[in-house]
């Protein structure tokens, strides 16, 4: 397939400034090709007739919720929250909220009292939520954190019908929108959504993303891994993040592509994956996207021998993808798995591997179209040896962290630092080598947990691994690895622990000890939550101390 966009600085650069906001990329895609589908849903996994949303309908919705929003009083200054899982309408609510509001898509687990927090931080004055459901209990924690906020309007996408007490409905509200539309463009660079950081760490903070900085990142994501206009990306990343609203999303509308979502709960629904082969030869689907450990999950997933003809690539993000279950996914599905490298404070994107049929070790790839990269110090060459901290600079670079007194951001011309470390291949490819607040330090040894994860990844027993660091007394922190194993599979800790001796040459880094988990703990976003492993590391070190 031919990408729609130029994988070129002055391209790009071109397309952006015609097109800064994400109303813009849509009413832009909607006037090209009004009839191209613009969104697939699957309302269930087993086979049920897809919902399908042309670029003409989703721009029309969009409009009329904008204006809605725009008539209901609420200020550019001010949110509006959004609790919906992956639906068509989630898209309309996201660009509506961002094109006259903020948009402010919510991690759907979080408890009613932390939602009463983020309503205050947020300027919060509506909620968009849906209505009870049988797989997802978002309604009645969405409800009690507005009544306990207060000054709220409710609005709920019902699946059952009629809207609950207190609530209006999704409907009534849209009847609500003018016939003028909000004027797209106005104020690019104003904060036009507070996304959640991805992280793995224990406290994620609210980052401002720009109207610029969205339609960059859509622009910038598409150009890099070369998305066609015939793609259909079937996606299960979460939209309340980077990588599902940006990365897949905007950017298809960037290419006037198409969007799958299967089902409400995309790749976190069970029926989904032991449907996946059939689901995806249904829907056609051209790309996968997932982060690793959504990817190994669908590698596992029953085949039953199903061809799949119109499958190109899986890519993948978020976390960084290992050797080993890069091989697994590329012999489950046929096709190369690429990377991308990115952080909500990059709207998802810094650089990526080119989606070209060639099968290629895994590694963060090259800058896209106008971001800018250095290594070590902000304006440092990007040559082959280059080493060191990863700073970015570029028109995806966010507004800086929401607090009580605005948004603060630490950065140095422009240039920001990521927290990765990283190096500059012959090839010019980026590869990320650990990330600074994981390193290990075990007697002054630093040690890099992806030296360990990779050799355990490729034990043929190994589903997942993740290697923190133990508090000791005497060496003030020592490796250790958790690991899953594949179903009906496993191995002891000393055979383990034997294997990865094999391969990791110096001592200091071979893991103290070796811990199985039935499940690991996992972020919203589908990441492995180290936070949680190092809690657990610490536990288990008072234990054996005690």
């Amino acid at each position: 397939m031919r990408p729609a966009i130029e994988n070129d600085n002055d391209h790009v650069r071109k397309l952006l400034n015609e097109n800064p906001t994400p109303l813009h990329l849509l009413r832009r895609a909607a006037s090209r090709h009004p009839e191209k589908l613009a969104i697939v849903y699957l309302p269930s996994a087993d086979g049920v007739a897809p919902i399908s949303v042309t670029y003409r309908h989703l721009l029309e919705e969009t409009e009329k919720l904008a204006s809605a929003i725009r008539f209901s009083d609420i200020k550019p200054g001010e949110s509006v929250a959004i609790f919906l899982p992956l639906l068509p309408e989630a898209v309309s609510a996201l660009i509506a909220a961002a094109s006259v509001a903020v948009a402010f898509p919510v991690n759907l687990l979080l408890s009613p009292d932390a939602l009463v927090s983020q309503f205050h931080l947020a300027r919060t004055r509506l909620v968009i939520t849906m209505g009870a459901h049988p797989a997802l209990d978002v309604r009645e924690r969405v409800g009690q954190a507005v009544q306990a906020a207060g000054g709220i309007k409710l609005v709920e996408l019902s699946v059952t019908g009629e809207a609950s007490p207190g609530s209006a409905s999704w409907e009534d509200f849209l009847s609500e929108g003018k016939v003028a539309a909000p004027v797209a463009g106005q104020d690019a660079d104003r904060v036009a959504a507070l996304i959640h950081t991805g992280g793995t760490t224990s406290e994620p903070r609210l980052a401002g993303l720009t109207q610029r900085n969205l339609a960059a990142g859509g622009l910038m994501a598409a150009a890099g891994f070369g998305y066609s206009f015939d793609d259909r990306i079937v996606s299960g990343l979460p939209l309340f993040h980077v990588g599902g609203l940006v990365d897949v999303v905007m950017a298809s509308i960037a290419v006037q592509a198409t969007v799958v979502f299967p089902t409400a709960l995309g790749l976190r629904n069970p029926g989904v994956i032991n449907n996946f082969w059939s689901i995806l030869n249904q829907v056609e689907g051209t790309i996968i996207a997932g982060v690793p450990t959504m990817l190994s999950t669908i590698s596992d997933a029953p085949r039953d021998d199903l061809s799949v003809s119109t499958l190109r690539a899986s890519v993948t993000g978020g976390s960084p993808l290992s050797t080993a279950l890069a091989k697994r996914v590329e012999r489950a599905t046929g096709c190369p798995v690429y990377q991308l490298y990115g952080m909500t404070e990059t709207a998802g994107i810094v650089c990526n591997q080119a989606i070209d049929g060639v099968f290629r070790s895994p590694c963060a790839g090259k800058p896209v179209p106008l971001s800018e990269i250095s290594l070590g110090k902000p304006g440092a060459p990007l040559d082959p040896g280059a080493s060191g901290e990863l700073y970015v600079r570029g028109p995806q670079v966010f507004a800086g962290y929401l607090t009580e007194h605005g948004y603060i951001k630490d950065d140095q011309d422009g240039w920001i630092s990521s927290g990765d470390l990283a190096i500059v291949e012959e090839s010019g490819d980026i590869r990320l080598t650990g990330r600074s607040k994981e390193i290990i330090i075990r007697s002054g040894h630093n040690i890099d947990p992806l030296v360990i994860e990779e050799v355990a990844m490729s034990h043929p027993s190994v589903a997942e691994a993740a290697a923190v660091a133990m508090p000791d007394a005497y060496a003030g922190e020592l490796p250790v690895l958790y690991v899953r194993y594949h179903e009906g599979e496993g191995v002891s800790e000393e055979v383990l622990a034997a294997f990865i001796a094999g391969q990791v040459n110096e001592p200091p880094a071979r893991p103290r000890f070796i811990f199985s988990l039935d499940e690991f703990p996992y972020t919203p976003v589908g990441k492995i939550a180290r936070y949680r492993l190092r809690q657990l590391a610490a536990e288990q070190a008072a234990q054996r101390t005690a």
